[in-house]
């Protein structure tokens, strides 16, 4: 028992602080690729656009919500979702994608026309759409 109780010690001593630090920086990381979005892709007028979704919640996520330029919607299927840009061209959203993989495992491209989210294909196939 009392190895047991050792081995939990020594886990939530060097551990669980690490996960936190890691956590933090992340949110910091993310921040910094928020910040440095240039102002012609923070919101967009054109009816169809991309941006990239970096996370989905049920529930709010507050160190998320610090980041500069994020965008929090509320979809139909009730999860809280948390995008970065709005970018006219899918290149230009897919150039941005790739320096938030570096921070972020999980981003992905969500297309925007008239205020609602479409399928990826249906935004590819836009003739107003440059590769």
């Amino acid at each position: 028992m009392r190895k047991i109780f050792l081995f939990i010690f020594t886990l939530s001593i060097f551990v669980i602080p690490n996960t936190i630090t890691a956590q933090e920086k992340y949110v910091e990381y993310l921040n910094v690729i928020a910040t440095n979005l240039s102002d012609i892709y923070i919101k967009s007028n054109e009816s169809l656009f991309f941006t990239v979704q970096i996370a989905a919640f049920t529930n709010k996520n507050s160190d998320l919500e610090k980041i500069k330029n994020i965008v929090i919607i509320r979809e139909k299927d009730n999860l809280l979702k948390y995008r970065l840009g709005e970018f006219p061209t899918y290149k230009e959203a897919t150039e941005y994608k790739r320096i938030v993989l570096s921070v972020c495992k999980d981003a992905f491209i969500v297309p925007i026309k008239n205020g609602e989210r479409i399928h990826i294909k249906e935004a590819l196939k836009e003739p107003s759409v440059n590769l």
